[in-house]
């Protein structure tokens, strides 16, 4: 996925879907809408999954892992957002932890 492409989709209004256990995870880790806008707009792409979707009944889309901050703590947030063409899918937000996570918070740890 093309960060602009996921950008300009934003910015002209592309429709969002927050899944339902993402929007249950940012209530549990005071995560915005406002930081995850803020993630979009001004991270970077650290992984990218060519094919996502929940189960083989979903059609697949594109997705990818932005690294960026969340606004209202100023911490690291991690973003899982896929892109379908027609709506932006919001998968999971959190915030990395050092256990998975090296210090630049863009690699995972190799168990």
């Amino acid at each position: 996925m093309v960060i602009e492409e996921l950008r300009n989709a934003f910015l002209a209004g592309t429709p969002i879907e927050y899944k339902v256990h993402c929007q249950k995870r940012m209530l549990e880790r005071d995560i915005s809408r406002k930081d995850i806008a803020n993630c979009i707009m001004n991270g970077e792409i650290i992984e990218d999954y060519p094919l996502a979707g929940e189960n083989k009944s979903d059609k697949s889309f594109p997705a990818c892992l932005i690294l960026g901050i969340n606004v209202s703590e100023d911490t690291v947030l991690h973003v899982v957002v896929g892109y379908n063409g027609h709506k932006i899918i919001i998968i999971s937000a959190y915030h990395p932890d050092k256990d998975h996570w090296e210090d630049d918070y863009k690699t995972r740890k190799v168990k």
